[in-house]
């Protein structure tokens, strides 16, 4: 039920980002794709993941795992902004993924693999894609 319920919450943030990324103004001559576009896609993800978790048949069994794992998580997440602008968003976010995969007992070359390609696609995304400056770091990667 917990689950369901979850589901509902998410969807329901995910339509509140969504109604409110249309009501941010954006002059007439502005970039094409605009603030608009980050929220609205983070509350369609939202949405989409709401309506699976809502409508998933059976129960479904989410594991919060141990306390080590779970202040790992909240200690990297809380260090991660205060990284951004010394070291950049790239290695900023590699570790915090890393640190995340490694929590979620990934073996530690895989996990840093995909850390960095997470980190590296990501940046593009963000960067590259929808125009939202990152911070660059030492390296002005």
């Amino acid at each position: 039920m917990i689950d369901r319920l979850v589901g509902l919450i998410c969807a329901l943030i995910g339509a509140g980002a969504i109604w409110h990324a249309q009501t941010l103004h954006v002059p007439f001559a502005a970039d094409p794709v605009g603030p608009r576009m980050f929220p609205t896609i983070t509350g369609g993800v939202l949405i989409l993941g709401g309506f699976i978790l809502m409508l998933r048949p059976g129960p479904v069994t989410m594991e919060f795992g141990t306390w080590p794992r779970a202040l790992a998580v909240l200690v990297a997440s809380l260090i991660y902004p205060l990284l951004l602008l010394p070291i950049g968003f790239i290695a900023a976010t590699s570790l915090l993924c890393f640190v995340a995969a490694l929590a979620f007992h990934a073996r530690p070359l895989p996990a840093a693999a995909s850390a960095v390609a997470t980190a590296i696609v990501f940046f593009v995304l963000l960067d590259k894609v929808l125009d939202l400056p990152l911070p660059r770091g030492p390296l002005g990667i």
